[in-house]
């Protein structure tokens, strides 16, 4: 019992937390390994199985995940730098408070992911399965979102500024209380999204059928850009004139 005592106290002093300590960092690639807090930098791990892996504090950052199957693994607090995971899939996969400089997500499958909190600069999710994928409170600005299907999706309080859902799929997303400032939605799909309380500073709105939505207010639009294209719910009504220029889209 003191010699297991000392080895707890040995580790505290080293400041090494117990995923460190447990987790196998020179374990090859594998389902359900422990990789907790490593550092995986400049791998190439394209098409490895990784399904139900801990990946928790590592630092992926520059690492080739490319078709990897990640279904189920756990990627809490993790360094997604330049990471590329495109087309790899991450059903049910947990991404709580990840953070990544011009991450490549585009066509993985993230349905049902947990991604609350997720800070993820200039990232590329064109073409991804997000549906049912819970990205609350995070902060996803000038991220590529085209041709992704968030359907069923929330992005309750987050920051998606300057973000591109041209073509999308966000039936039934939840924009509540979300910043959408300059973000653009050309020929999106957004029957039954709710708007409560979005923040539409010009917002790309032109060619946008927003008919079906909810929560959206006429106060709302009256800052956002759009035309005569643009659709509205009953009740809402465009501001006359739209209180933006050609410069202003080219801006978006």
């Amino acid at each position: 019992m003191k010699m297991a005592a000392l080895i707890a106290t040995a580790v505290m002093l080293l400041g090494l937390g117990p995923a460190t300590a447990l987790a196998g960092c020179k374990d090859h690639a594998g389902s359900g390994v422990d990789w907790s807090g490593c550092s995986k930098k400049l791998l190439m791990l394209g098409s490895a199985s990784l399904d139900g892996a801990k990946l928790d504090g590592s630092n992926l950052t520059s690492t080739d995940l490319g078709g990897a199957n990640l279904n189920g693994a756990n990627l809490d607090n993790a360094d997604l730098s330049y990471t590329s995971l495109k087309g790899a899939s991450l059903k049910g996969a947990s991404l709580v408070k990840t953070a990544g400089n011009r991450t490549v997500l585009a066509e993985a499958d993230l349905s049902d992911a947990k991604m609350q909190a997720i800070e993820l600069f200039r990232a590329d999710l064109s073409g991804a399965n997000l549906t049912k994928a819970n990205l609350s409170r995070s902060s996803l600005p000038r991220a590529m979102f085209e041709g992704a299907n968030l359907s069923g999706a929330s992005l309750e309080k987050s920051d998606v500024i300057r973000s591109n859902f041209n073509d999308a799929d966000l039936t039934g997303l939840d924009f509540t209380y979300a910043i959408v400032a300059r973000a653009s939605f050309r020929n999106a799909k957004l029957a039954g999204s709710d708007w409560t309380n979005a923040y539409l500073y010009r917002s790309n709105l032109v060619g946008a059928d927003l008919s079906g939505v909810k929560g959206l207010t006429s106060a709302q639009v009256a800052i956002a850009c759009g035309d005569g294209t643009t659709k509205l719910p009953a009740g809402v009504d465009a501001p006359d004139p739209w209180p933006c220029n050609k410069q202003d889209e080219s801006a978006l």
